[in-house]
Formats: structure tokens, sequence, C-alpha cells
């Protein structure tokens, strides 16, 4: 009779903890989905490879910032490759996150 219980008692407390974990997953994942994104457009006044960041003067962003300069963090090491002080660059960013995404520059005939 004990085993029984004690065995009933694991399967509650195993049930127990998969429930709490497959609602906390879902509730981090929801939170990151709810970001809602933005196109930033700008001039690239700075370039730190080292440090993983773009300094960025642009034009408000609609619906998140008004123009500044601002440094930010890249997302992709990559864009270093093709990036350099003086391009306009076209990124995505998410409201409360300062990282640029999907960086790419503006070819001159598309600049505004």
């Amino acid at each position: 009779m004990i085993n029984i219980t004690a065995r009933r008692a694991s399967l509650r407390l195993i049930t127990g903890v998969m429930t709490f974990l497959l609602f906390a997953a879902l509730a981090v994942g929801q939170s990151q989905d709810a970001k809602k994104s933005h196109t930033l457009r700008g001039k690239v006044e700075g370039v730190d490879a080292t440090a993983k960041s773009l300094t960025v003067n642009h034009g408000k962003v609609e619906g998140w910032m008004d123009g500044m300069t601002m440094k930010y963090k890249i997302d992709n090491a990559d864009v270093f490759k093709n990036v350099k002080a003086g391009d306009t660059i076209e990124a995505t960013v998410y409201d409360g996150d300062y990282t640029l995404y999907k960086v790419h520059v503006v070819p001159p005939d598309q600049k505004k």
C-alpha cells in the first residue's frame, strides 16, 4: 500500500513539474513574440567590429523612438563584411531591444 501511495505522489509531482515547465515555456515564447518590430533607416557613422556595434544617425522610427545618433549592437557579425562608415542602412528593431537585426546596405538609387 505504501508503494502505491508513493508512486501516486511521485506521479503527481512529475505531472505538476511538467505542467509548470510547459506554461513557463509558453509565457517566455509569448513575451518575445509580442515585441513589435520596426524599420530603422540611417547613415552609419562608426563601425566597431570588436564590440560588434554600429553607430547610426537615423531618422524617427515610427512608433518607437525619435531620430538620433546612437550605438547599436548587431545580431550578425557578417554585417561587418559589407557595412562601412558613410553607408545608408536599413534594419529591423524591436520594442525595448537596442540591437539591429537583418541589417543591409541601401543601394544609392534607393536612398531617400
